[in-house]
């Protein structure tokens, strides 16, 4: 759930998420989040290098890190590792407001051997693809740290700090979290050679999806990316996105949609076309099918809820 807006994200090459940082030139991502603002109150599945963290401020959400549902309650959180699929979602349409932090394992990279010795055994421990913050013990000293980390955002979130020393605090924060997870995380543990190789069979058949989504695609073409048969494909997507190709295919379609239904005055045939969808017709009987209702009511909504 990185994304800058609820509404859009970029990507690189191989599908990982494009992290759109607070501060360009600063590894760090920090936002205030409510579900609502993501179509159906569900992002879509992704990962990214970054460590994130997820601080739930108000009510609850549903994480799923490689297809293990995590329940999240108030003041409770996760941390996902670098490289897992995740996303977050309410089944029950529910509100939630949390705390997203993102930071990239790439601001140590400065000094090879403190990288290797102490950043990979977080960013690389196969026995912790995701962590639980139970909100007690060090989990709890954690989840304040992410606090903090908040504060200097949250006055101008879009911004860098007033005062440029206030990166000595940041650090801090950082460096402080990380110690904690050296510490305590699980031992390494030799990864599973099957749920590897499922997983980056599923990342590749995910980035083909997202490199060709706007095109005629079939199942076939879906499990070809990822060299299984369509039972195969349709087996990985179930087991860890708890979702059918062709689902997430359409759900793709309509997130990114989206963006040019609200930032731009393009007819609904145009962006129907445009992203997938074979025509005005399908595309709005689509849309309402998974948000309840029609692209202009969505559009007209999200003007009325947007502060001026």
């Amino acid at each position: 759930m990185a994304e800058q807006s609820a509404y859009c994200s970029t990507f690189n090459p191989d599908a990982s998420e494009n992290v759109a940082y607070n501060n360009p030139l600063f590894p760090l991502y920090v936002r205030y989040g409510i579900l609502s603002a993501y179509p159906n109150y569900s992002a879509i599945s992704h990962w990214h290098d970054d460590l994130e963290f997820i601080l739930i401020k108000k009510g609850r959400m549903t994480y799923n890190v490689n297809g293990t549902l995590i329940d999240l309650a108030e003041h409770t959180g996760i941390l996902v590792n670098s490289r897992q699929l995740h996303y977050g979602f309410s089944a029950e349409h529910q509100e939630c407001e949390f705390l997203c932090i993102l930071f990239s394992p790439e601001i140590f990279h400065g000094n090879p051997w403190f990288y290797e010795h102490l950043i990979e055994p977080i960013t690389e421990n196969t026995a912790c693809p995701c962590l639980y913050l139970s909100g007690h013990g060090w989990q709890k000293t954690i989840l304040e740290h992410l606090d903090a980390l908040y504060r200097f955002f949250q006055e101008a979130p879009d911004q860098p700090p007033a005062q440029p020393d206030a990166y000595f605090d940041l650090f801090g924060c950082l460096t402080a979290i990380l110690k904690i997870l050296y510490q305590n995380l699980p031992a390494q543990q030799p990864a599973s050679a099957a749920e590897s190789q499922e997983l980056a069979a599923l990342k590749a058949m995910i980035s083909y999806i997202e490199e060709h989504f706007s095109g005629h695609l079939t199942l076939q073409d879906i499990a070809n990316a990822g060299a299984c048969c369509k039972s195969k494909c349709s087996l990985l997507f179930r087991k860890y996105l708890r979702d059918t190709p062709i689902s997430y295919l359409t759900k793709l379609r309509l997130r990114n949609s989206i963006t040019a239904l609200l930032g731009s005055d393009a007819c609904i045939t145009d962006i129907a076309l445009e992203y997938g969808f074979g025509g005005a017709s399908y595309y709005c009987e689509t849309f309402r099918k998974y948000y309840g209702i029609s692209p202009l009511q969505y559009k007209k909504k999200f003007a009325q809820d947007s502060p001026m």
